[in-house]
Formats: C-alpha cells, structure tokens, sequence
C-alpha cells in the first residue's frame, strides 16, 4: 500500500484526532490517488465539526468537485466554521460550479440562498459575478442584503477591467429592475453594491435612486450610504448636496440621519456650508444640532457667517449654544461675530457673542475694534445698562485703549453728570491699566457724595476712605492731592483728617492743620482744632 492509501486509511480510523491529521497531511500534501476524495467525503458526514473543517480545507486542495453533492448540505450547518469551510471548498471549484449553484438557487430556501450567494462571492470572477447580482431578484430583503455584503471583499480586490464589468452588469440588473418594478430589497441591495465599487461614475445612478422620492425609503437610504464610498476622493457635487440636505429634511428619520452622517463624511466646501442654512434651523434640535457640530468642523467664511446667523436670531438657547460651540475659537469667524456684536441689542445675545468672541478678541480689526468701543462707550455714556459685552471684547482686544477711552470719557461726564462719571471710573478702576490718579479721581468722586458721618460704623462702609487707604499703601501723595482738589471743601478735608487721626495716620493731622490754616473763625476750622488736641492728649 502506498504512503497516500495509508494515510487515506486513517480516516477511517476510530479515533477521531487520526482522522484529523489525517485529513490535514492530505491537505498539505495536496494528495492524489485512489480513495483521497471518496475518504474526505466520508468523513464530511461524521457530524463532527472540527474534522469537517479540517476535510473541507483538504477538498479545496486536493479538489473538491467530485465531493460536491456531500458539500453543498454543509452550507446551512449551524457551524459558522463547517459552513465558511463549505463555502471556501464550493469556490475552490471554480467557474464550472457556477452553472451547478443557479440550478441549486432555483430551489434554494431563504438559509440555503445566503450560503449560494455567499459561495458566488467567494468564487468571484464574471460568471459569479453575473449569477449574483441575477440572483438578487428571487432574494427575500435580508437574503439579497446579506449577498452584496458577501461580494464587497471580491469588489475590493478586483482590477479596473473587472469592476468594470461588474458596474455595466449592475446597470442592467437595476434598469431592469425599473421596468417590472422589482422588490425594493434587490434593488436596494444593488444600489448598495454601486458604492462598493467606489467610482464616481455611478454618481449619476446614486442621484437618481437617492432623490427619488417613489423609491422605498431602504433603496434611498443605500444610494445615500453610497456616496460615502464613491466620493472618498472628490468633492461632491451642488447636486449632491442638495440631494442630501433634501433627504435630511424627510420626515422618515432614519432616513435623515443617514443623509445627515453621509454629509459629515464628504469634503466640503465653501458652497458647501451655504447649502446647510435650512437645516441648521431645522425644527428638530437633534438635526440642527448635527449640522452646527459639522459647519464648526468645516471653518471657512461662509460657514462662519452661518453660525453666527443662527447665534443672532434664533430664540431658543439650544441653538444658540450649538452654534456658539462651532464658532469658539474659529478665527474665520471673528469679523461675523464683532459685527454682529456691534449691532445687537439684545442683552443676552450679546453675552453669548462676548463669551464667543474674547478668546480670539485680539484678532477683530482695528476698524471694527474702534467701533465696538465708541459704541459700548456711548451706551455708558447715556447710562444705559447693555454695554458690557462690547466694553469686555474691546477691553480683551486692546486694553490700554479701552482704558484711555474710559479715562476720557470720565473726564467728560464729570462737567456734566458726576454719578456717570463716578461709574465710569469704578469700571476702569477694576483693571489693571487703571492709574493711581484714576484712583484718587474716583475717591475724590466718592469723598465729594459721602455724607461725613464721623461715627466709626459709618466711616467703616465709606468707599471714599477706603480709596485714600489703598492709595496711602501705594506711596501715592493723598495729602498734595486733596490740598489741590479744587471740588473739595474743608468740610471733606475735616472728615478725612479725622478718619485717619484716628487710625494713627500722619496723614489725619497734616490735614487737621491744612484746615485749621485755612478755616479761620469758621466752626469746622474749631473742631479741626479741637480734634487735634484731642489727639496729642492721648
């Protein structure tokens, strides 16, 4: 007995691990001879999964056509091993068995089909090719959908001749489709293949399947699903676009979210973001929120000019919020916003725009910076409360000048309305460009409305001193200053010399004799006096 026949003859032997080696040196060997496909057979109806494998691996080797009627039951085993192993086998075959499988389909079940078209996949080539895609006609929905999932791998690896072919056959298979008014699954799973085929020139075909409105909603959906694949290289097209942003407004929302997601996978472009407007308001939050996330990632002018639109007139926060999220940061959207800062009214719009704006403050230009300033400078001015938001970006993008605007415009108001100007000058003594002049100015605006009450609880709550202490602190001449103050009377300088007399400051007595010198007879002169007396006695 040759070397061949006895190892043929170990698979029948009882043991199963012998039939398995057996089976795999078979395999290996690439055996010929007598008994090599009727032993592999045999043992094909063991029940034992594993040999199986190992039997089906060795027909494909050594050739597996004379053991096709024990192949063809495995391919609805319960196995997902047994059956993969059947289908490898049944392809190893060739495009002869092709023939073979349409006569099996004919009378296939719904388990027994997936397995045939599985096996047409895994065979590839044009016959196979060809049988498939007929074959999707007489498929229930999940039978042809599970078919086009089968054949993606071949699609892949085919050349450029052969998916050729393989798109000028799908044309036929759905133009005939149209005509006899095909089953929606097989069209729908076809359509499905045209964009495994990642080729612009079904581009025109997705467009009609994907924009027809009479098609089941699962055909649409594929043509949508498509695009992804065909245009992974190119820009789609307005049509395209509009095709998609029509279908994100359908009311089936599976369908929306589909076209929603398929417009998030495409390059974009500056048309792009114009043709998004509607959607970005849609009425559902949930598709108006995607395509606010999606113009954010974009960037560009257009794209920009959108967010902002939407920041500006919408009255529901939530918008507002998405489309504030899009633009924090965007360089790109910076002229938008401080123009559109500069002409709200709207105190609550304009906070949100400041929280957008500030971090990229510095890069509005200088023609607009200027004019967010004099506007938050006039609305301080009339002493009206919304000018906040403009004084804060225009602080972030220049503060010295903001400073300077405030110290001007105080110097104005205080001719005129001494309360503005007192606002005016606690705003810039807020910041760190503020002066101690702008702060004495402020405590010399505070002392000139304090109603002097001398008792310590009242003088503890008095800004006007608490000013003047902070100025001490700095080194500041608070003394030269209130001697110079021409809005000050002696009734002030009283006030804040007996404050800091008794504190203990030098600064209480210099000023006590500032107005002893030059009160004469008047009373407040008398109780400078009387007060310094007080304080050397003690």
């Amino acid at each position: 007995m040759s070397e061949v026949g006895k190892i043929v003859g170990l698979l029948k032997s009882d043991a199963i691990e012998r039939q398995i080696a057996a089976a795999i040196v078979l395999g290996e060997l690439k055996a010929k001879g007598p008994g090599v496909v009727e032993g592999l057979g045999a043992v094909l109806e063991s029940g034992v999964p594993l040999l199986q494998v190992h039997a089906l691996d060795a027909l494909a080797r050594v050739g597996a056509k004379k053991a096709l009627a024990q192949i063809f039951p495995l391919l609805t085993t319960h196995d997902d091993d047994v059956r993969r192993a059947a289908t490898r086998a049944i392809a190893s075959v060739g495009e002869e068995v092709v023939p073979i499988i349409k006569q099996k389909m004919a009378t296939a079940g719904p388990d027994e089909r997936r397995a045939l078209d599985a096996a047409l996949a895994e065979l590839g080539g044009k016959d196979a090719f060809s049988a498939l895609i007929k074959g999707l006609a007489s498929s229930d929905a999940d039978a042809a959908k599970a078919a086009a999932l089968a054949v993606r791998q071949q699609i892949k690896s085919a050349d450029g001749n052969k998916r050729r072919s393989y798109l000028a056959e799908i044309e036929r298979f759905l133009e005939a489709q149209k005509k006899k008014g095909g089953a929606p699954g097989a069209t729908a799973a076809a359509v499905k293949i045209l964009g495994y085929l990642e080729d612009e020139k079904t581009i025109p075909m997705l467009l009609q399947y994907s924009g027809d409105e009479k098609q089941h909603a699962s055909v649409r959906q594929e043509a949508i699903i498509a695009f992804r694949f065909a245009l992974q290289k190119d820009k789609p097209s307005a049509k395209v676009i509009d095709t998609l942003v029509k279908a994100a407004e359908a009311a089936d929302r599976t369908l929306a979210q589909t076209a929603l997601h398929t417009l998030g996978s495409l390059q974009t472009t500056e048309d792009t973001a114009k043709r998004l407007e509607k959607l970005a308001l849609h009425a559902d939050f949930d598709r108006a929120r995607f395509v606010l996330e999606l113009l954010g990632r974009m960037g560009g002018n257009e794209a920009a000019r959108l967010l902002t639109k939407v920041l500006t007139s919408t009255t529901d926060r939530r918008y507002a919020e998405a489309a504030a999220s899009g633009l924090s940061g965007k360089e790109d959207a910076v002229p938008a916003l401080a123009k559109a800062l500069l002409e709200t009214t709207n105190p609550d719009r304009a906070w949100v725009l400041r929280n957008v704006l500030r971090p990229t403050a510095k890069k509005i230009s200088p023609a607009l910076r200027k004019q967010i300033l004099e506007e938050a400078m006039l609305r301080l001015g009339k002493g009206e409360r919304n000018y906040e938001a403009q004084l804060d970006v225009a602080r972030d993008a220049d503060p010295d000048g903001v400073a300077d605007a405030l110290r001007g415009l105080a110097g104005r108001l205080r001719k005129k309305d001494e309360n503005k100007a007192r606002v005016v000058l606690a705003i810039l003594c807020k910041s760190d460009r503020a002066t101690d002049d702008d702060r004495y100015t402020l405590a010399s605006l505070e002392l000139s409305r304090s109603n002097r009450d001398t008792r310590p609880a009242s003088r503890a709550g008095d800004e006007s001193l608490r000013l003047l202490g902070g100025l001490l602190r700095h080194g500041f001449d608070v003394a030269r200053a209130l001697k110079k103050d021409r809005v000050l009377e002696l009734d002030h300088l009283y006030y804040v010399g007996f404050h800091f007399t008794e504190e203990g400051h030098p600064l209480g007595e210099e000023l006590l004799e500032e107005v002893v010198k030059k009160g004469g007879r008047a009373k407040v002169a008398k109780m400078a006096k009387n007060k310094l007396a007080l304080a050397e006695a003690n």
